[in-house]
């Protein structure tokens, strides 16, 4: 928490009142014209309402989390929030120093260099020349820039290195409000569990967050409370471990179209930006540091390997075969298969314990399998994905899902994914 703004921990940082956002139409030159001459002055009719009466607060050390489909208006609440636009009507009360990542890097000047980017970023969070001056050093280490990087213009970076450097300096600045959009996982590697541990350092000395992610496990882990939009409106306000739940009923009646909503995406959409499929291994940056990643995962049902398998309820084995690569200065990571429904849900999960990998090559290459005998599922189609996980089972490196399919047949009018391994007595 920023020791220059003296916050009371009492009251809030964030307050929306009956806060209401539209956006005037779209019009072109012509209609413009042709508005004029007729004496139209309809500016404010056809608007869009991105967001309407949303009433919420949150206190020091508190962390919201924002959900809903893509046009809900959770971008624009971030905005609003971090001051960047103005509510339509309402007021949004702000106390202390925000910190936002928005879209990251959008706030460099692109023809000057990395460095006087630093100031220049940091300048727009409120901190003095003397006060970055003071920062620079462990602004440029998180970020893990070269120096030769640092003096040439932000225009010759890639878009990876432009994250770096925006979220180093974003969350160097000790703030007391931190807005975060969808930017847990930028970066690859060693630098994408470092942003992962520096929220997590932020949110423990009691900085407010605001989380917003098609990611609900980064919700699941970060934020007490959860607002779902819906078409600009609150649908559902509350704590999260009620929230989420309801939240993914929805998503699984999407998916099975029940729920008649205009251009909803798909559920492999809701979560393209972060999955990993067999393709993408393929493509992997040998120039990348890692702390830990998937270089091959084979799933087999009674021998048998691919990604459509069919089996017997109680009797197939399923194996699991994962080759990994991980940092030998990282603590070693965990592996974890999930079974779900065809849905998304989770049925079941296995973690590794402490030490299954532990066998190494020279290049930090380990092998690792798990076997589950007499599959305990009845009838029906599951999927089966793989997650690589940090030593604490906080932070997810890598996780390919769905990887295979399995579509068991079973004796019996048992209902339900699980077999319960049951017995009746008289």
């Amino acid at each position: 928490m920023s020791s220059e703004n003296h916050i009371d921990n009492t009251q809030p940082l964030l307050r929306f009142v009956s806060v209401s956002k539209v956006y005037p139409p779209q019009r072109t030159p012509l209609r413009q014209l042709w508005n004029h001459l007729r004496g139209f002055r309809s500016h404010g009719l056809g608007g869009y309402t991105a967001l309407q009466g949303l009433d919420f607060e949150v206190l020091p050390g508190q962390s919201l989390g924002i959900v809903g489909l893509n046009g809900a208006g959770k971008s624009t609440l971030l905005q609003l929030a971090a001051q960047t636009i103005e509510p339509s009507s309402g007021n949004v009360q702000v106390r202390g120093r925000v910190a936002a990542l928005l879209e990251l890097g959008s706030g460099f000047n692109p023809e000057a260099t990395g460095q006087e980017n630093i100031y220049l970023y940091a300048a727009t969070m409120g901190l003095t020349r003397i006060q970055v001056h003071d920062r620079i050093d462990s602004i440029i280490a998180f970020s893990g820039l070269e120096a030769k990087a640092l003096q040439m213009p932000v225009k010759t970076y890639s878009s990876g290195m432009q994250v770096r450097l925006a979220f180093a300096v974003a969350t160097s600045v000790e703030p007391d409000i931190l807005i975060v959009d969808e930017a847990l996982s930028v970066g690859d590697g060693v630098f994408a569990k470092r942003s992962f541990d520096r929220v997590m350092q932020l949110r423990e000395q009691g900085t407010a967050l605001l989380l917003c992610s098609h990611a609900l496990f980064h919700v699941d882990l970060f934020c007490d409370r959860t607002l779902w939009l819906d078409r600009g409106r609150v649908r559902d306000f509350g704590a999260t471990a009620a929230i989420l739940p309801r939240y993914q009923e929805f998503l699984d009646d999407i998916n099975r179209g029940s729920t008649t909503i205009a251009n909803i995406p798909s559920i492999s959409d809701l979560a393209a930006a972060t999955s990993i499929s067999a393709a993408d291994k393929t493509q992997v940056n040998e120039n990348v540091q890692v702390a830990a990643r998937l270089l091959k995962v084979e799933i087999s049902l009674d021998g048998v390997t691919g990604q459509e398998l069919r089996g017997r309820s109680g009797n197939s084995c399923l194996e699991v075969n994962i080759q990994l690569q991980t940092s030998t200065q990282e603590p070693h990571p965990r592996a974890a298969v999930v079974i779900s429904s065809e849905s998304g849900k989770i049925i079941g999960s296995g973690y590794c314990d402490d030490g299954v990998i532990s066998a190494y090559d020279e290049e930090g290459h380990a092998k690792i399998s798990y076997v589950l005998n007499q599959l305990p599922l009845n009838k029906g189609r599951y999927r089966i994905g793989v997650y690589l996980l940090c030593h604490q089972g906080r932070y997810v490196y890598e996780w390919m899902d769905p990887l295979a399919h399995i579509e068991l047949e079973s004796e019996g009018k048992h209902q339900g994914p699980w077999m319960l391994a049951g017995t009746w007595n008289s």
